[in-house]
Parts: structure tokens; sequence; C-alpha cells
């Protein structure tokens, strides 16, 4: 697979009715999203985004708890070569106020928690009201923007401990490589992770990137929660033999979905940078 756009890491060539979202922010009534049903909305969401006139090289803003919108957007946003800006929502509002003018975002996606955060003079779409990402989206084929060398996809802020955030330009090209070196230790389209770190930070990020790639399968919890986590690895049907690892992410060889092995036996250790994932024994 010729993987050129951070925003553009889905497998054509493999089953695009395979599983690849648990969304669980709701959680008693879980969204299913498929392969080619994340492929067809993040298409449809950067068809929307170009309606809206924005350009190659702007920054837009995501304002959320996690959710399946969040990622969606967040491809989106790249595949469209724009540059994607995950703001921290634990920020005060002033601090969320100097990223969005400091990135200099043209648009903010949002949920309904946080919309009173997006300062007034961006145009905001908010996730979950009537008027704002079902009448965003555009459906429709979208031929993916194929970034230059070094062409920022993100923009990541630091936490502010030592004075205000600072935000560090991440390329394409820097994070296709982090992609492509977990996936070495393959096939993964078997596998299934748990992902309760925030989407605005690095790890989350990494391990969505890494399941839609390898066209495995995520249960996505809208923040940690210990109760709920250790719930979902239990869950039957959906997260039968889920294992966990370190920071908040987690995953699992899925096994017989009829059968629980103890926890500790289905135990996988993905690795991050230049350690191939591992199965843990």
């Amino acid at each position: 697979m010729n993987l050129t756009n951070l925003g553009d890491l889905i497998d054509r060539t493999k089953n695009p009715d395979a599983i690849a979202l648990i969304d669980c922010l709701h959680w008693n009534a879980p969204r299913e999203f498929t392969h080619g049903e994340i492929d067809r909305l993040v298409n449809a969401c950067a068809r929307g985004l170009q309606r809206h006139d924005l350009k190659r090289g702007d920054s837009v803003a995501i304002l959320s708890a996690n959710r399946a919108e969040f990622l969606i957007a967040y491809f989106a946003i790249m595949r469209a070569g724009m540059v994607a800006v995950p703001v921290n929502h634990k920020f005060p509002r002033d601090t969320i106020e100097f990223v969005l003018s400091d990135s200099a975002a043209r648009l903010a996606f949002c949920d309904h928690e946080r919309r009173a955060s997006v300062p007034d003079g961006i145009p905001v779409v908010q996730f979950d009201a009537p008027e704002g990402w079902q009448a965003f989206l555009d459906p429709g084929d979208f031929e993916t923007v194929q970034p230059a060398p070094g062409e920022a996809a993100m923009i990541l802020y630091t936490s502010g401990s030592t004075g205000r955030p600072k935000g560090v330009p991440l390329s394409h090209a820097g994070h296709l490589w982090a992609v492509q070196t977990r996936l070495r230790g393959g096939p993964y389209d078997k596998d299934r992770l748990i992902v309760a770190a925030p989407l605005f930070h690095m790890n989350g990020l990494g391990t969505s990137k890494f399941v839609f790639a390898s066209h495995a399968s995520m249960v996505l919890l809208p923040q940690f929660d210990a109760k709920r986590y250790i719930e979902a690895i239990g869950r039957q049907g959906h997260l039968a033999d889920l294992g966990a690892n370190h920071a908040g992410d987690g995953g699992t060889r899925e096994g017989n979905a009829g059968r629980h092995r103890p926890v500790q036996r289905a135990l996988r250790a993905h690795g991050f940078g230049a350690q191939h994932a591992e199965a843990a024994r």
C-alpha cells in the first residue's frame, strides 16, 4: 500500500465491510462503522470543506470529546490538503482562544459541550446539532491531495506547562513513516484495539491511524473511565478477548467470539516508534 497522505490510510484492496470503529459515546447504543463507511464519510467531509471555500494549507480546528465524527473530520482535513488542529478541550477558555488564534483556524468542528469555547468570528460545525455535521457533509467521490515534501498535516500544541502552549507542525511524511513502521509486524486485520486516550493527544491519534492503515478495528471511548474501560474489555459481541496496554490504548487478537479467555492471556503490546507490535505471552 502506497501511503502519501495521512488522511487517506484505507486499504481499498481489503474488505470494505469489515468493522473499523465502534463508537461508545453513547454507552448503551454504540455505533458501528465499517472501513468503507469511514472512507465515504471522510470523502464527504473533505468535499464539505472545499464547498465552504477552505483551501489547501488552511488550518481547521477540532474541539470535542472522543467520537467517530472527530476522527472523520481529522482525516478529512488532511485528505483535503488542509492542516488539522486537534485542541485540548481541557485548556481554560482563554488558552483555547489563543490556540485557535495562533493556528489561524478558519473553521472549528466541535461538540455541544465545547461550543461555548469557540470564540465569535470562527465558523463552527457542531457534531451534534441538526443543522451542523449532517448538513456539512457532501457525499461523493474525492481525489486525495498529494502533499508536497515536508507539507504539514497537523499542528499539535504542547501542554503549556512552561508558558503559552506551543504549536508543533507535523508533516504527512513524518507520521506516515511512523504508521508504516508499526505495520511491519502485521498482519493486524484481526486485531481490535481500545482507545480511551484523548484524540487531541498524539497517542490516541497514533493508535487510530494504525487501526485504519492496518484494516484492524477499534473501540473508541469518549474519555478514560476505569469502570467503563473494564466493562468494555469484557463486553460480549464487541470486545470479547480485548486486552489493554500503556497510554490508555490496548490491543488483542480476536478469538472465538463465543468464548472468553482470561484477560492476561489475551494481552498484546503494540509498540510505538521503531518497535514492532509483539504478542505479550
